[in-house]
């Protein structure tokens, strides 16, 4: 569970995000929406551990994660695939998705099957398998945006932020 109290962010000086409390239970789908500039990207890296929160609380499966590295909160199972294609360009599309599952191979996270978690998501993006030699940054944008969905979910994460 995804647990957010009171959360506070700030760019410098100038508050951005004022008290957001949101609970997200085990298995269900939530979505931020809003208006531009309206702090649902800021949200989200706070969440992340991209930008440190001002305050607040963020808990994970009730771990307290809040203000961690973001590397130490994807090894904590929360995976956040942000705006953008942010792909490893002259890595190939299989390089780019065994990046994803890193944390896990290294940081003590249960290691599961990767070779059978990436044919699933060579099995949720077919395309992505005709591909899987490719260099990433000669994918078309949404090949690009399927490679870092489908990077996000290799590290089997307990939350997924998109």
């Amino acid at each position: 569970m995804l647990q957010i109290e009171n959360l506070h962010a700030a760019y410098g000086k100038v508050e951005v995000l004022h008290g957001i409390s949101i609970a997200v239970p085990q298995g269900k789908v939530v979505t931020l929406i809003g208006s531009n500039g309206a702090g649902k990207t800021t949200t989200m890296r706070a969440i992340s551990g991209m930008i440190k929160p001002a305050g607040g609380k963020v808990s994970l499966n009730d771990k307290d994660i809040t203000g961690m590295s973001s590397s130490r909160i994807a090894r904590a199972g929360l995976a956040h695939s942000p705006e953008g294609r942010r792909v490893f360009a002259t890595l190939s599309v299989t390089d780019n998705l065994l990046l994803g599952a890193f944390p896990r191979l290294t940081y003590g996270r249960e290691r599961g099957d990767v070779q059978g978690d990436m044919a699933r998501i060579f099995e949720l993006f077919p395309r992505l398998k005709e591909r899987a030699t490719q260099q990433a940054g000669t994918l078309s944008g949404g090949e690009q945006q399927m490679l870092a969905m489908g990077r996000a979910l290799m590290l089997n994460p307990d939350v997924l932020l998109l």
